[in-house]
């Protein structure tokens, strides 16, 4: 008896941490391709995966990329990757803050000659539950809070 109580409680734990991941998984995709968009300068597309009152800051950097920003950009093409390192479910599963670990990218400066390619950096990123969709909702533009100086 004590051999099958075991087995039932493995089998239950085993079955909790599938459905933690299930329930943090959904963010994956809405996720990586807003990060994909947003970080190789689609902003047009970044904007579908964004919660209407977040894409104010994504068309303010679209309104502020000047032609030399656009040549510094063509002059270092990037392959960039994403990984998502981090998800953490609150508010009863509607809202998902989520750290990225951002490789290869391009960082805008003030202006074009504090251009730079930047090599790793992680950012902070929430995604809220709106009718059915994960969206990510922002209160500025991102910014990376750890950067490898290697």
């Amino acid at each position: 008896m004590k051999y099958y109580f075991s087995l039932f409680l493995s089998i239950l734990m085993i079955s909790c941490q599938f459905h933690e991941n299930d329930q943090t998984s959904v963010v994956d995709e809405p996720l990586n391709k807003w990060a994909n968009a947003y970080f190789n300068f689609d902003y047009k597309e970044a904007l579908e995966y964004m919660t209407p009152e977040s894409g104010k800051w994504v068309r303010f950097a679209a309104s502020n990329i000047t032609e030399k920003d656009i040549n510094y950009i063509k002059e270092h093409p990037m392959e960039t990757m994403i990984e998502i390192t981090h998800k953490q479910m609150t508010e009863g599963d509607t809202l998902c803050n989520t750290t990225i670990h951002v490789s290869k990218f391009i960082q805008l400066g003030i202006d074009a000659d504090n251009n730079q390619v930047v090599d790793d950096a992680d950012f902070q990123i929430q995604l809220v539950k709106r009718d059915g969709d994960w969206l990510i909702k922002t209160e500025g533009l991102p910014r990376n809070g750890m950067q490898n100086r290697d």
